[in-house]
């Protein structure tokens, strides 16, 4: 009994002091980034010490100076200056030197300097001159931000903001544990001078660019197969009709989209872009992608149009080729003027600000927030009133349903033209959730970049809108047959007259976009 109560014992102080030792804080911070708060106040759960309460896991007491220690970076901003106060660091003797002037640099947001709002009430300074070393990394070597470029400066973040206009993108940010900051006093010929000036962490190896070769390839993948469906319906005069031209055009659109991002991609990847290329091939991308989207809504109105029963409006009158040049306008013009709209912001001159484009400030494409603005908030516009439009449709369609159910046999040429629309509907909702799936995952990457498992996975999902759009459109057995009818007869080879029946006309088939039929009903 005594031996298990004394084991007892033993473990649950074990257990005691780990559990005190985590939630102290001793394994989240050190001397370095504590503050002593032995004279704080005691309260609920926690010390109160200069206004700011360190609650459980956020203190731990230090048994060699026999104090309580506030681990202060977990409840301000920690930046790093390479000298103590009334120091600067002399970047010559690679020391710290006398300097008496106050420590206050500019504090910046993402785009400004902060008006009063100064360094040491904004941030806890730690104290010491950066040493790559402790990451371990063989690559890593300190650098002076001066010897790189002129144009940096702190964020409110703590974060050090490095922009380089070479290259893309022209900014980086290094956190406070890859720099120190200080005054450099710079002894030169004519007597001391000092700047503002920085110590930086900086890796010699490039960053890893597999996320761009995987994502180029992905779309790369995607443009062979959307080639491919677009060679299909361009080939085979049956598909040439309305329908079929709404959709080479999206598939040209899409086409180009892909194309062009993953050839940026490609160009980031072997570091041979520039800042001027990026903006030209932003406002091509963003254009051709926007117009997929609309000749996409332009399918789900089309769809809906045909079962709405809206017969004698103008657009009913309109031809095929009329229907055609109207949906082009809108199709091309909506994109083409929130393009120029997107250029205009970029070049309008007008301070930046978290709304506007600024595309020369983030590198290749729209960045962050500004993404779901420009980009996503019109897709998801037109996801809604496609959405609204496949509801309706199926709201006409089940009391069409009702209404022809007896007279189903009599009708059968009409029950088949309802038929296939229906058909052709349900295309266009297997489009759709590819596409829809496609543009959610994108926008989950958006929202968390640093996720880099879930931006494979969403890359690697871009290989599949090729193929689906090519297992959905051409991946049919009316599709073969219209290829093998197309090839024999450029090959002059005759085709028996029942053949050439079933080629055209088949009723249990389920692809509508493969007959060339009006629809006038």
């Amino acid at each position: 009994m005594y031996i298990k109560l004394t084991l007892f014992l033993a473990v649950t102080s074990i257990a005691k002091c780990w559990t005190l030792s985590v939630s102290d804080g001793k394994v989240l911070c050190d001397r370095d980034t504590s503050v002593d708060i032995s004279q704080g106040v005691k309260v609920d759960n926690g010390i109160l010490y200069k206004g700011v309460k360190y609650g459980k896991g956020e203190y731990y007491f230090d048994s060699e100076t026999q104090t309580h220690r506030g681990c202060i970076c977990k409840k301000k901003t920690c930046v790093q200056k390479c000298c103590p106060f009334g120091f600067g660091y002399n970047p010559g003797l690679k020391n710290c030197t006398p300097y008496t002037e106050v420590f206050d640099p500019p504090i910046w947001d993402d785009y400004h300097v902060l008006e009063g709002v100064h360094a040491l009430q904004t941030f806890h300074l730690l104290f010491d001159v950066i040493e790559c070393m402790k990451f371990n990394r063989s690559d890593m070597i300190r650098l002076r931000v001066s010897k790189l470029t002129d144009n940096f400066h702190i964020r409110k973040d703590g974060k050090l903001h490095i922009e380089s206009p070479e290259d893309v993108p022209p900014w980086t940010l290094r956190t406070p544990d890859k720099y120190c900051v200080d005054t450099f006093v710079l002894e030169e010929e004519d007597g001391v001078s000092s700047r503002l000036d920085a110590l930086v962490c900086f890796s010699t190896d490039a960053e890893d660019p597999h996320n761009y070769l995987l994502s180029a390839a992905c779309m790369l993948i995607s443009c062979v197969f959307i080639l491919a469906t677009l060679a299909v319906y361009a080939w085979l005069p049956e598909l040439r009709n309305l329908y079929g031209k709404v959709l080479m055009a999206y598939l040209s659109c899409l086409l180009l989209a892909f194309l062009l991002l993953g050839s940026m991609q490609v160009l980031v990847y072997v570091d041979n872009i520039n800042t001027n290329m990026c903006l030209v091939l932003t406002f091509f991308i963003y254009f051709s992608m926007l117009s997929a989207f609309f000749w996409l809504n332009v399918m789900c109105f089309d769809i809906y149009w045909t079962f709405s029963g809206k017969r004698g409006l103008s657009l009913e009158k309109l031809s095929n080729r009329g229907r055609f040049l109207a949906y082009s306008t809108y199709a091309f013009g909506v994109p083409s003027v929130l393009t120029a709209l997107l250029i205009g912001l970029e070049f309008s001159g007008m301070p930046v600000h978290p709304l506007m484009p600024a595309l020369r400030h983030h590198g290749c494409f729209i960045h962050g927030n500004r993404k779901l603005l420009y980009l996503y908030g019109p897709i998801l516009l037109l996801s809604l009133a496609n959405i609204a439009f496949f509801t309706l449709t199926t709201i006409r369609i089940a009391g069409i349903n009702r209404q022809t159910s007896v007279l189903q046999n009599k009708e059968s040429a009409t029950h088949d033209h309802q038929r296939k629309d229906k058909q052709r509907l349900l295309l266009y909702v297997k489009l759709f959730s590819v596409m829809g799936v496609s543009w959610i995952l994108e926008v989950f990457s958006a929202l968390y970049p640093e996720a880099q498992l879930f931006w494979q996975f969403t890359d690697s999902y871009n290989a599949l809108i090729g193929v689906s759009i090519f297992v959905v459109f051409v991946c049919k057995r009316k599709i073969f047959r219209l290829i093998k009818k197309r090839y024999n007869h450029l090959r002059g080879v005759p085709m028996a007259r029942n053949q050439s029946s079933m080629g055209t006309c088949s009723s249990r088939d389920d692809v509508r976009m493969t007959v060339s039929l009006n629809h006038a009903t």
